[in-house]
């Protein structure tokens, strides 16, 4: 059985940050039936440049973000099975948190929250794994 690996590019050109950033990464892979995220930091849609703001700002921001995404690859944050959260202070966990709850209100999927720190002053990033459409 061959899977077949097929890379996700968001729909809205903006969020191409692997491109747009020139980093050495995919901003998606889909795998057979499963959906693949790099971690993504707060990127305004409309300009692709870093977004920075309070964690709850740049969370909100990024998951929308993630959101995009999922849906060009055909998935909804609703087939989300896993997210890893990277924070640059365990302090705001709480602040991160009360934007989590609203893209995720019933049903969160797993999740892994660390304490990190992350580069270009960027406060939060996040990665998921999701089923695929």
């Amino acid at each position: 059985m061959s899977i077949k690996r097929e890379i996700i590019q968001p729909k809205n050109d903006m969020l191409n940050v692997s491109r747009n950033f020139k980093l050495p990464h995919s901003p998606g892979i889909k795998a057979g039936d499963f959906i693949f995220l790099s971690g993504m930091v707060s990127v305004d849609d409309k300009t692709g440049e870093r977004n920075l703001g309070t964690v709850a700002q740049e969370t909100h921001q990024i998951l929308s973000n993630m959101k995009h995404m999922l849906e060009s690859a055909g998935s909804s944050m609703e087939r989300v099975v896993k997210i890893n959260v990277l924070l640059y202070d365990m302090l705001e966990f709480e602040n991160m948190n009360a934007v989590y709850r609203k893209f995720f209100p019933k049903d969160p999927p797993a999740r892994t929250t660390c304490g990190v720190q992350l580069s270009f002053g960027m406060k939060v990033e996040i990665e998921c794994i999701a089923l695929a459409g």
